[in-house]
């Protein structure tokens, strides 16, 4: 039978206890009750919550092996009949694991789909401490961003402050619009701590001697600032420049496959002779970059992904682009002259102004393509 975990509301999810789902609702609420040592036996008034926030009340809402959480209405709620409507602009006190906040009512339930929403609805009146303050049992470090959130629509944090914490409390409460600027917060704080810097690539650089081989495989180097530096020669297989600037920066002879380049920066870069055979270059921008071919060392690009790609101005002369995924991409005014598109995926791509002299487009799809009377068109079967 399907197993899920129940955890007391406030409590973590270490605390929790394994139940099996009966066979109704009523069955599950009781087995609730019975593992987290409820007040009512019967689980009558609990009220089921999944990590998103949402309530639910029927069986078929539950998933396998999730995370769910019990607030026992007969210990933070008073009757219903007694509770009294609250103005949406009325000044609520919020008593947050011994810390006291005032807000209103109003941006209590701004998001409607929220716990806090809920819990501050009309027909319901919290439990209170002594002083008339609402109880909740949480973390007031990490409630008071979401606080302020709901507030402004803004998140603003203080970089000591835990972005992991507020992202669970978030989840926790079910506040669903502010989790996607907190895991890009976590992203880039996360990629800030396994990264080099500038200066130290820098150092690095300097201290190789001309005649001496770099090796960079495998190198996360994810958002960092490499503009302008000369990183030609080096190999970097497999490595992780994801949002990287590399604008400017010398990539000629680079071993670049099978490379996360994805969001990179790489106007006006030099390319000539790298391999980025299997790479991936989705959403990255090329504008100007050379990939010509120099003298039979041409830039490889077979089978990289370069969907939504900008190579606007760029220079692709004889470049090897076999089966490349260029969906998207925009080649606006590119030099394509002589280069290799035999079997790429050219659909949406906007070729404006393109010059496709001598390009092999054998196999190739150009299904919605955007040509115009500007684009040089000349293809080898």
């Amino acid at each position: 039978s399907m197993t899920v975990r129940v955890c007391r509301n406030g409590s973590l999810r270490c605390d929790g206890k394994t139940v099996n789902v009966p066979d109704t609702w009523e069955q599950f609420l009781q087995e609730c009750a019975k593992q987290l040592a409820i007040r009512s036996a019967s689980g009558a008034g609990c009220r089921v919550y999944n990590t998103d926030g949402g309530e639910l009340s029927s069986l078929e809402e539950i998933l396998p092996d999730e995370t769910l959480f019990i607030l026992d209405a007969s210990e933070l709620f008073t009757d219903r009949k007694q509770s009294t409507a609250i103005n949406d602009d009325a000044w609520v006190r919020l008593n947050v694991g011994g810390t006291i906040f005032t807000t209103t009512r109003d941006t209590l339930i701004r998001d409607p789909n929220s716990m806090l929403a809920k819990m501050f609805g009309r027909d319901w009146e919290s439990k209170k401490d002594v002083t008339g303050a609402y109880l909740l049992d949480r973390t007031p470090e990490y409630f008071e961003p979401l606080l302020n959130f709901l507030r402004s629509g803004k998140l603003v944090m203080s970089d000591k402050r835990n972005a992991e914490g507020v992202f669970l409390e978030a989840q926790y409460f079910g506040v669903t619009s502010v989790l996607a600027p907190l895991q890009e917060m976590i992203r880039s704080k996360v990629m800030a701590e396994r990264s080099l810097t500038r200066r130290e690539m820098t150092q690095v650089l300097l201290a190789c001697p001309s005649n001496v081989s770099l090796r960079g495989q495998g190198m996360e180097l994810g958002g960092l600032d490499l503009s302008h530096l000369d990183l030609s020669n080096i190999n970097w297989k497999m490595s992780d420049f994801e949002g990287a600037n590399l604008s400017r920066t010398n990539l000629d002879n680079a071993m670049l496959q099978e490379a996360n380049l994805s969001a990179a920066n790489l106007q006006y870069a030099s390319l000539r002779g790298a391999n980025l055979q299997n790479a991936n270059l989705e959403g990255a921008n090329l504008r100007g970059a050379l990939l010509e071919d120099r003298g039979g060392l041409r830039a490889n690009l077979e089978g990289a992904n370069l969907k939504e790609a900008i190579l606007d101005d760029s220079n692709c002369s004889g470049a090897n682009l076999r089966a490349a995924n260029m969906r998207g991409c925009s080649l606006e005014n590119a030099n394509l002259l002589r280069a290799d598109l035999a079997g790429a995926d050219l659909e949406n791509t906007n070729l404006r102004g393109a010059n496709l002299n001598k390009a092999n487009l054998m196999g190739a799809n150009l299904r919605k393509a955007n040509f115009d009377i500007r684009t040089t068109v000349s293809s080898r079967q």
